[in-house]
């Protein structure tokens, strides 16, 4: 038989390569049933947070070794066969952007009664039509509201650079097409990203045409409320003040400063009421309290009362928030 030995070659090679490729899938297979097992209570009920906790406590962290390479849990799911929904179950959901929201938006949320009644018709009309939502929005305006320009709706602070008052309506439809394409763009990006740190196994993600979804497909996902969080979360922008390490010594050293003057003045009260009585003022137990205040670079030249200069220091910030 002609080619014998390359035919023997080839079939090997071919089997090690499956080898390769299903070994990633035994190990995600195994490393599902040690969560699966984590999770699992002592009357036989599964914790899906705690399965999901399991899972993503290893995500990062090596769980395969081959040939002296190691791979993490989120390299074994990459790796492993993608079965489908058909195969393993999942979840399979429709994300639907709202044109008539991004519109409102864009107009600043303008109370006009012939505006609002424009995209109640224009939201009924895409059910059924597949035109594209500008185009419905525009004729319904156009018919309540013959011979007035869309500019003197969307001319505002929010469009500005972008739409004014001497614009067409043509110019402002072009504006608004391309915005809400736009959004559109952002919601697919947003979710993809967010699902592509959910580890699972290629999760699919298809932009349908026409009508603005977003059709999302899960394999092997058995957490619907986790899927449900991710994808309806709002994003949250938050700003923190940063504290400059000089300012902040200038801030110990003044109220090292404040500290020492209403311990003082708490001391000469004291002294002047066990005066008054007749007593002899107790001695004093003194502390640094530059330590305390996490000002290192020089010590206090002054001692003060410990437990009178926390007091005080106390009523001082109660004071200043």
């Amino acid at each position: 038989m002609q080619n014998k030995g390359l035919i023997i070659f080839l079939s090997a090679i071919v089997a090690i390569w499956c080898f390769y490729i299903l070994s990633f899938t035994f190990v995600s297979n195994r490393i599902q049933r040690e969560a699966i097992a984590a999770a699992t209570s002592s009357d036989g009920v599964i914790d899906l947070n705690k399965k999901q906790a399991y899972l993503d406590s290893v995500w990062n962290v090596p769980v395969y070794n081959l040939f002296g390479a190691s791979f993490t849990y989120q390299e074994v799911k990459a790796q492993e066969l993608s079965l489908g929904l058909d195969l393993q179950g999942g979840m399979h959901v429709t994300l639907e952007i709202s044109p008539a929201d991004i519109v409102k938006g864009l107009s600043e949320n303008n109370q006009d009664p012939a505006f609002l009644e424009a995209l109640r018709v224009a939201t009924e009309q895409q059910k059924t039509s597949r035109q594209n939502f500008s185009t419905l929005f525009f004729d319904a305006y156009r018919k309540a509201n013959p011979g007035k320009r869309l500019a003197s709706i969307f001319s505002n602070a929010t469009t500005r650079g972008k739409i004014s008052n001497s614009d067409s309506d043509a110019q402002v439809m072009s504006v608004i097409e391309q915005e809400i394409d736009g959004a559109i763009e952002r919601s697919f990006t947003i979710i993809r990203n967010r699902l592509d740190q959910f580890g699972t196994t290629q999760p699919n993600v298809q932009l349908l045409p026409g009508k603005g979804s977003i059709q999302v497909e899960i394999p092997g996902a058995d957490n619907p409320q986790r899927v449900r969080k991710l994808l309806q979360g709002v994003a949250r922008l938050e700003f923190w003040d940063v504290v400059d390490p000089m300012a902040n010594q200038q801030v110990n050293k003044s109220l090292l400063a404040i500290n020492d003057l209403l311990v003082q003045e708490e001391k000469n009260a004291k002294k002047n009421a066990q005066t008054d009585k007749g007593q002899t003022p107790a001695p004093e137990k003194t502390e640094d309290l530059s330590q305390l205040l996490g000002d290192t670079t020089a010590a206090a030249t002054d001692t003060t009362n410990t437990a009178g200069g926390l007091d005080s220091l106390l009523i001082f910030l109660r004071c200043i928030r």
